[in-house]
């Protein structure tokens, strides 16, 4: 009788397994992971926000530069001025179908021009997306170069037609 249970149980995994369940589980799993750990960041920051801001800030940031460590290898970026710091944004943009354009002023100063905001679904309802932006960006211009500094003049979070960083060298 335990044989027939265990020959059973074998048909139905391999049953399941043919119409690939257990791929569409893990991805099942991925989103209740995604909700759960929003859910949790919104009542951190509900509670703790003087706490929990700058770990998220904190956090932005280290994605960046991980994400800008993986691409800098693709991109084959070898200088740390200006206009290689805005590299790996431009093409985090494009990836996202974003239109941008690095504007070059010289070796020490340059600009990224973007016409959509790459941020504006992320953490949503937990902080601002202005606060994952700045904090990301930063990121990434600093994994080119740790000196990097930037100013954000234009934001479409603010009402503008564009998003503009300026990165200074």
């Amino acid at each position: 009788m335990s044989f027939r249970t265990t020959d059973q149980r074998d048909k139905f995994a391999r049953s399941w397994k043919l119409i690939s369940i257990p791929s569409k589980s893990n991805w099942k799993g991925s989103l209740l992971n995604n909700r759960i750990l929003l859910k949790a960041m919104t009542r951190l920051m509900d509670r703790f926000q003087s706490q929990t801001l700058p770990v998220l800030e904190d956090t932005c940031y280290e994605v960046g530069k991980e994400d800008c460590n993986q691409l800098k290898d693709t991109l084959d970026i070898k200088a740390d001025d200006a206009r290689s710091c805005l590299e790996p944004m431009e093409m985090i943009c494009l990836l996202n179908g974003i239109n941008a354009e690095i504007l070059s002023k010289n070796r020490n100063t340059a600009s990224l021009r973007m016409h959509a905001c790459p941020f504006n679904d992320v953490l949503v309802g937990v902080v601002p997306s202005n606060v994952v932006c700045k904090n990301y960006f930063r990121g990434t211009i600093q994994a080119i170069n740790h000196k990097a500094t930037f100013i954000h003049p234009e934001k479409m979070c603010n009402g503008d037609d564009v998003c503009e960083f300026v990165v200074n060298v």
